[in-house]
């Protein structure tokens, strides 16, 4: 089956880079074919030489088309928001979200759709909680985002990667929190299996209790970080492989540490989407665009690949902006409230009951999608086990 042909039509040239290289290198790359325009003459002149299976632009470009032949019975949709948008009479989608969702979306609406994506029935999807500066909240944003999907009925397991696990305190009434069982003894039956060249058969349950404080399943928090130390990318892809096809939980959210190391990067890499949370701090924004422009440059590939699943929140918003956004790939799609009493926090269990923080993670979720049908659900707090896993 030949690829699908589709026209993008937007004026901003580096939202087209980061697309074609994706388009050209990610999963989809056997699957569709790109020609991008940047001016509207050179799009109506390309309209008229050939013909795509489908046309993704801004209603600039396709206002005209679609005057002058009426889109010549060919797909479309608009690359926008607001009225303009909807004033075109087509589907709309946010320019602006995880490029594999987006062409997804557009697989679908042109009736093509074979994605070979990792998220399957079979298989829970990976959410990555990032930042490239400290000082973002990872962690309270990845607590929230676990404790809002397990109640409102989603099977969540909460994967905290960090040197020095700062969501302990939350996870140790339950199970031991010692270095036996738990991750360790998982990481110990999956490298096993790994040198026989085996399915990893180990019960899940046996290491990971359901959290009634989170809602999810979790390992119980480490004593020292030895374990996780020891973790090389091959162990840590592993690891998130085999709760992805465990059959016990629908999401996967993981939270690692801001320095560059073998677990974050397989982390980043295996992540079916990435959260990547900014504070409106100068000092925090020139951090991140720093060690993007570093990024770019040593491992443009990768960058654009991660660019692609990453849906940008500002945390701790307190109503605008007070800095310039460094890069203009930076376009945050969605805004966590700044809650000033989390400074006096005498109990870290108030972390998980501001009413404020909890309505903007649901209008977060709502905007990504964790509660549509392709999701499994189940009573809420019900965990469920299989017997067995393979990585």
């Amino acid at each position: 089956m030949r690829n699908l042909q589709i026209a993008l039509a937007v004026e901003d040239e580096q939202y087209i880079e980061p697309f074609f290289l994706y388009a050209r290198t990610g999963e989809f790359a056997k699957q569709v074919s790109v020609r991008a325009f940047s001016k509207i003459e050179a799009f109506l002149e390309g309209m008229e030489e050939s013909r795509p299976d489908f046309v993704l632009g801004e209603p600039a470009f396709l206002r005209p088309w679609l005057a002058s032949d009426g889109g010549r019975g060919i797909p479309w949709a608009v690359l926008g928001g607001g009225e303009e948008s909807l004033a075109l009479g087509g589907p709309v989608l946010l320019p602006f979200q995880p490029l594999n969702l987006l062409l997804t979306t557009v697989m679908d609406l042109a009736g093509t759709a074979q994605v070979s994506g990792r998220t399957s029935e079979s298989g829970a999807e990976v959410i990555a909680v990032y930042s490239a500066a400290p000082g973002a909240g990872k962690t309270t944003v990845a607590m929230n985002l676990v404790k809002q999907l397990g109640s409102r009925g989603l099977r969540v397991f909460y994967l905290n990667l960090e040197n020095v696990d700062s969501a302990a305190s939350f996870r140790s009434a339950v199970g031991s929190s010692g270095s036996e069982g738990g991750l360790p003894e998982l990481l110990y039956e999956l490298r096993a299996a790994r040198e026989n060249g085996e399915a990893c058969g180990f019960p899940l349950s046996r290491c990971a209790p359901f959290q009634e404080t989170l809602k999810c399943i979790s390992f119980p928090p480490l004593d020292r970080p030895d374990e996780l130390l020891q973790m090389n990318e091959a162990d840590t892809a592993a690891l998130l492989d085999y709760l992805s096809a465990s059959g016990a939980c629908d999401v996967i959210v993981a939270d690692t540490d801001t320095e560059s190391h073998e677990r974050s990067r397989a982390l980043l890499q295996r992540a079916d989407r990435v959260l990547w949370l900014l504070a409106d701090d100068l000092l925090h924004l020139r951090k991140t665009s720093g060690w993007m422009n570093h990024w770019e440059t040593k491992q443009s590939e990768s960058f654009y690949a991660l660019l692609a699943k990453s849906t940008f929140v500002v945390n701790r918003y307190g109503g605008h902006l007070e800095n310039r956004l460094p890069r203009p790939e930076i376009r945050p799609m969605a805004f966590l409230s700044y809650i000033p009493s989390w400074k006096y926090l005498s109990r870290e269990d108030i972390l998980l009951g501001s009413p404020i923080f909890q309505r903007d993670i649901l209008t977060l979720c709502e905007q990504l999608g964790l509660d549509r049908p392709g999701l499994r659900k189940l009573p809420a707090h019900e965990p469920s086990y299989a017997v067995g896993g393979r990585p």
